[in-house]
């Protein structure tokens, strides 16, 4: 591995992060906390120019970068956004239980988890509260592409860093120019944040509400400044906004680049999209039935179905309600979107809608074959042909998930004797979806877990947004035996 690229890179993208640490910092002095909250924030600010600066300065940009290092300085910038991030809240002392606490709170921002170990989120300062909600809107379309959109320089290596960094089976870019793509992403991206902070404007939120609660829809991640979310706020109005916001954040940003540049009616026919609207009013439906006679308001079981299953399949992780309360069937449904998630390209977590897609295809098709063998069947995608390669890949990062799933639950279970709980926790958490079931369900934290299970769903966090292989690449002791410096 090169480590005077892996250096000059990192360095460069933890000045970008003393940057982004600036602003709630301003939020500080806006609300005129005190001097010790604005310096919570200082101190990371320091540390993170100073080894930014250090960093950049020992390594070197003129070297090539090939594809393990791009996937070590991509699971390298997350862990150590997190640790640097999570000075503050560290410092905040009344809310978390020490380090792991802090550390595990913003992996949980970064990665659009909204899985928190705050003991009273309303007790936080404003400052804090704007801190975990911008690691979404960050961490939602991705570190790397934030730094790509912003900064003036890119080159064709740069593809293999935001490759490692957006979610699902296949990467393309929408514009020859890359830092173009990563710029068209983050326009639209903030468009259709604004847009969703004017609606809740309108719905009686103030504007850091709409802010945060826009940041955390836009992420997909899910932290509010509610002790029970959404639900607090008892608005159906601000309920479907964010149901709404949290479907359309969920949709491969591609389509919407298409859709606006080129030809909507193409944009539209894209298959993932068909099937993840499919599956969101399917599972509405399914749910709705199963929770209607518990409660008294008919349309308040319809929009709380609605919008509970746009947030857990775009694993956002608002809550408007209990649903550790609902039946079984209702519970095992949401458990279900928990694995799909939202669609490749976007901001949401999971499998992907595409992922799934090409896997049920598959398996049908494997059925007519073992049934016909002299038959011969072809899995298609938007009425192409689904390359082997790329279904083999498809089916090797369902192996990988589903063996360290089992690994992350094994872990797990040796703290807690609930297998709903564990289950659940693990669920919520590899998938990058925020609430559990059982004893740290919709409406609690996880602030009542030991150092262990809270280090461990850090990780799983961790290997759920980046997909797995770059944060496998990092823990792997093989990777650190033949550093060269040239």
């Amino acid at each position: 591995m090169n480590l005077k690229i892996v250096k000059y890179s990192l360095g460069k993208l933890l000045i970008v992060l003393a940057g982004l640490l600036i602003l709630p910092l301003i939020v500080a002095f806006i609300y005129g906390e005190s001097f010790a909250d604005k310096i919570n924030f200082v101190i990371p600010i320091i540390v993170s120019l100073i080894f930014g600066i250090i960093l950049s300065k020992r390594g070197d940009n003129k070297s090539h970068l090939y594809t393990k290092e791009a996937m070590f300085i991509t699971a390298s910038t997350w862990v150590l956004f997190s640790l640097i991030g999570a000075i503050p809240l560290f410092l905040t002392k009344s809310n978390y239980n020490g380090y792991i606490d802090a550390f595990f709170e913003m992996v949980s921002g970064f990665t659009t988890s909204g899985a928190s170990v705050a003991i009273n989120v309303e007790l936080l300062p404003h400052s804090i509260i704007f801190w975990r909600s911008l690691s979404h809107f960050v961490g939602g379309m991705g570190i790397l592409v934030f730094t790509l959109a912003i900064l003036p320089n890119s080159n064709k290596e740069s593809s293999l860093l935001m490759q490692s960094e957006v979610p699902g089976p296949t990467f393309g870019k929408i514009t020859p120019k890359l830092s173009d793509t990563a710029r068209n992403l983050y326009g639209m991206y903030i468009v259709l944040t604004i847009i969703t902070v004017i609606l809740l404007l309108f719905g009686g939120m103030n504007l850091f509400e709409s802010i945060i609660h826009a940041f955390g829809a836009a992420g997909t991640g899910g932290f509010s400044n509610k002790g029970i979310s959404i639900g607090a706020y008892n608005s159906r109005y601000i309920e479907m906004v964010l149901a709404i916001m949290m479907a359309v954040f969920g949709v491969n940003f591609n389509i919407y680049f298409y859709a606006v540049t080129k030809n909507v009616r193409e944009a539209v026919k894209s298959e993932e999209l068909k099937w993840y609207i499919a599956i969101i009013l399917i599972a509405s439906g399914l749910i709705f039935a199963n929770i209607v006679t518990l409660y008294k308001d008919v349309f308040y079981s319809f929009v709380n179905s609605i919008f509970t299953v746009s947030s857990i399949i775009t694993t956002t992780g608002y809550v408007s309600a209990d649903f550790g309360t609902w039946p079984l069937f209702s519970k095992s449904v949401i458990i279900m979107l928990m694995f799909i998630g939202g669609c490749a390209g976007s901001t949401a977590g999971g499998l992907k809608v595409s992922r799934f897609v090409i896997l049920v295809k598959g398996g049908i098709n494997q059925i007519k074959e073992s049934m016909n063998p002299k038959k011969i069947t072809i899995n298609r995608m938007d009425r192409k042909k689904v390359d082997a390669q790329t279904e083999r890949s498809v089916l090797k990062y369902l192996v990988i998930y589903i063996m360290l799933f089992i690994v992350l639950f094994m872990i797990v279970s040796l703290d807690m004797d609930d297998f709903e709980t564990a289950f659940a926790a693990v669920s919520t958490t590899f998938n990058n979806v925020g609430p559990g079931l059982g004893a740290f369900g919709p409406i609690t934290t996880f602030a009542e877990m030991t150092n262990l299970s809270k280090f461990v769903l850090t990780i799983a966090m961790l290997l759920g947004r980046l997909e797995i292989f770059p944060m496998l690449l990092l823990l792997y002791p093989s990777t650190y035996r033949k550093l060269r410096n040239k």
